[in-house]
């Protein structure tokens, strides 16, 4: 009789653990749960059941594997290991339950004290008790749902490392946030070239900062996460943060960082922020106006019953709106929505504060000049506000993978060359593009501050210009990077500008009477260098290249917007 064959932990890489069936250790598949003979417990055997029963779980890593056989030593089996005392289907409503409860920000015991218990009541008023019994077989408990939540998160890491390797190139975004709990978040994004040759965006890395947060302390979190997975820092294309000293700082900010390990990567400075620096600077006259604007605000908002007689207030006046609006400097749209809101508010808030004997801000507000300043700065932050969402990616049609740095370049070149526009038609008196401050210019009463105001529109738009070209100095003048110019449109780039390599490659793409048909009607240029340019390999890696770098860290601040969301909603804070 042939000596039995013993389990090695090697054979988890080919997708089998081991079982006793009848004091005979067997191998046992963790994807379908077969349960081979002791004799197949050789290398070539297992790798056969693997390629030819579970082909698109091949060219999964060991880690994956060794996930799937963490779940098994969760579950019931019977003797023969193919008999789960919990049903498949109840396993798998388990975690479907689990994901929506994470995907709603939900705290954990909300499966246990409501979910279920809907559940149950539903089934039995609709299908009777027997179906309720099956229902009640759903395990939803906290520690379950924590549980499960973990088993999918590292299923994706696992998914999603995998995609990244196989990407040509990859970018990260990265940024940092203390709570109200002064819990210092670290978030991490990456952006790749997925399977489907698309352009994808996943979360790459949540992390706690327990003591400080410059760079080193994050380029260690960074080089240990890469490391563990085995990143190739060559590939990667961009690395974008915010303006921060811990992140831009010239040498130990983590861009800095991120430069000595690869020097070719593009570093850029989230745009937002930039445009919400290039905002801030005010001529003294408006910077005046918007204090007052702040005070007049604080005046109402500060009181609780100030709130409330105001509410009433506009209530009893049939004002459209019922409350001003607090201003935040952290919350990029909100100064142009409190400014908006106290215009179209001015009398209702007028006759407020004649009721409570704020006589300064009252005389402040009657004043004709603040009016008209305030209602410039209303409009001017309006066309601002645009300008951010745009960066954000609403106010235009969101396509999977168009936020490229050209589209946002492209964004802020128009709004600069929207500056100029408006000086030309506010020097000659044209208040059009200001519909707010042009009702009040259309007034008798205002008619003799018209000149005053012209002045302060006049110097606000030269140094909002001043200051956009400060803060984007790129985009200042006529973009003369070749690289770039061949990205934008293949087919006008000359030849002889191009790197030798690919000389001859362009004049074939050049040539091609169908690809350029395809660039013509291509929704954007993801579409175009992803999948209709396979066939020019040199130009499509160094187009791709580009084209995943991050020019925002948006990514990020909506995840501290979720986090924070979650601590509130689970009385974290």
């Amino acid at each position: 009789m042939p000596p039995k064959r013993k389990y090695n932990d090697e054979y988890i890489k080919f997708g089998f653990t081991d079982i006793t069936v009848n004091k005979e250790v067997r191998p046992q598949c963790v994807i379908c749960t077969t349960v081979l003979s002791n004799d197949a417990l050789k290398p070539a055997k297992l790798e056969r059941h693997l390629k030819t029963v579970h082909p698109n779980f091949s060219d999964r890593s060991r880690e994956f594997f060794e996930g799937k056989k963490e779940n098994f030593k969760k579950m019931k089996l019977g003797t023969s290991g193919t008999r789960f005392e919990t049903s498949e289907k109840v396993l798998h409503t388990s975690y479907e339950i689990s994901l929506l409860i994470a995907k709603s920000k939900k705290p954990h015991t909300i499966g246990e004290t409501l979910i279920k218990p809907c559940l149950l009541k539903a089934t039995e008023e609709i299908l009777g008790k027997e179906a309720a019994k099956k229902i009640q077989d759903i395990p939803l408990s906290n520690n379950t749902v924590k549980s499960r939540i973990g088993n999918m998160s590292q299923d994706i890491e696992v998914q999603l490392i995998c995609l990244i390797k196989k990407s040509p190139w990859f970018a990260l975004q990265c940024d940092e946030s203390t709570d109200v709990a002064q819990c210092c978040q670290l978030l991490i994004f990456v952006r790749f070239l997925s399977g489907d040759n698309t352009i994808k965006e996943e979360l790459l890395l949540s992390q706690v900062l327990e003591t400080t947060s410059r760079g080193v302390d994050v380029m260690k979190i960074i080089l240990d996460y890469f490391e563990k997975h085995k990143l190739m820092w060559e590939n990667l294309a961009g690395f974008c943060t915010d303006g921060t000293p811990a992140m831009l700082g010239s040498r130990s900010g983590l861009a800095t960082l991120v430069k000595q390990k690869n020097p070719t990567t593009l570093t850029t400075h989230c745009i937002i922020h930039r445009q919400a620096l290039a905002s801030k600077t005010l001529p003294k006259d408006l910077a005046f106006a918007m204090k007052i604007s702040i005070q007049l605000v604080n005046a109402v908002k500060n009181s609780a019953l100030n709130t409330r007689v105001f509410q009433k207030l506009c209530t009893n006046m049939d004002a459209e709106h019922e409350t001003l609006l607090f201003h935040t400097e952290t919350r990029w749209l909100s100064k142009g929505n409190m400014l908006a809101r106290l215009f179209e508010l001015r009398e209702e808030l007028k006759v407020f504060l004649i009721d409570k004997g704020m006589n300064y801000l009252h005389e402040q507000l009657c004043e004709p000049k603040i009016e008209m300043q305030i209602a410039y700065l209303a409009d001017i932050f309006a066309h601002l506000n645009h300008l951010n969402l745009q960066l954000q990616g609403s106010g235009n049609v969101k396509l999977e993978g168009s936020a490229n740095i050209f589209v946002f370049e492209d964004k802020v070149r128009a709004f600069v060359c929207k500056i100029n526009l408006w000086i030309d038609k506010t020097q000659v008196k044209n208040y059009s593009v200001f519909p707010t401050l042009r009702v009040l210019i259309d007034d008798e009463h205002y008619k003799c501050f018209t000149e005053d105001i012209q002045h302060n529109v006049l110097e606000h738009l030269r140094v909002l210009k001043e200051e956009f070209t400060r803060y984007f100095p790129e985009y200042g003048v006529v973009d003369t990077d070749v690289v770039k110019k061949l990205i934008r449109n293949p087919f006008t780039v000359e030849v002889n500008k191009v790197q030798e390599e690919m000389q001859e490659e362009l004049i074939d793409l050049q040539n091609d009477s169908n690809l350029k048909s395809s660039f013509e009607y291509s929704t954007n240029l993801e579409e175009f260098w992803c999948k209709k340019a396979m066939g020019y390999p040199n130009i499509r890696q160094t187009a791709l290249r580009f084209l995943v770098v991050f020019s925002t860290t948006y990514l990020c601040e909506q995840g501290f917007s979720s986090l924070l969301s979650i601590k509130i909603n689970n009385e974290i804070v």
